[in-house]
């Protein structure tokens, strides 16, 4: 397993973002890293990354909006083990996922948030994503 455990939040995101510039460069696209650490451009559009190190750990994201804006996709990096690994899914299938499953949460437990009432951010499990693994045609027009 990679070690990244003396990396801080940012820096984590930041080595995976290379690492998701680096896969889909050698998947034929035209990649750069732009803009806030959570970004590429791919062939001239955005795609969104998001990472997660530590192995049974979810991705988490925003409830009030899961993808950035003018996202063409979202790169799910796992760092969780020995080489990174990739999910790919488009926008509007992560904003759909996102709030019916957190919904679909919060009807479970009454409506509220348990123990953080005004927490915007919610979980992306790998077993939700599974679909998406190496989805490199996400990335086409």
């Amino acid at each position: 397993m990679m070690d990244l455990g003396h990396l801080n939040n940012h820096q984590v995101h930041q080595v995976a973002r290379f690492y998701a510039a680096a896969a889909v460069a050698s998947h034929g696209y035209q990649v750069e890293v732009v803009g806030a650490r959570t970004r590429l451009s791919v062939d001239g559009r955005t795609v969104q990354v998001l990472s997660r190190r530590q192995a049974g750990a979810p991705w988490q994201a925003k409830v009030s909006a899961p993808t950035v804006e003018n996202a063409h996709a979202v790169i799910f990096v796992d760092l969780t083990g020995e080489t990174p690994d990739f999910y790919l899914a488009p926008t509007d299938w992560v904003d759909r996922d996102v709030r019916q499953h957190h919904d679909a949460w919060l009807a479970s437990v009454g409506g509220e948030r348990p123990r953080s009432p005004t927490s915007d951010h919610t979980v992306i499990t790998v077993e939700r994503i599974g679909q998406w693994h190496q989805r490199w045609d996400v990335l086409n027009p």
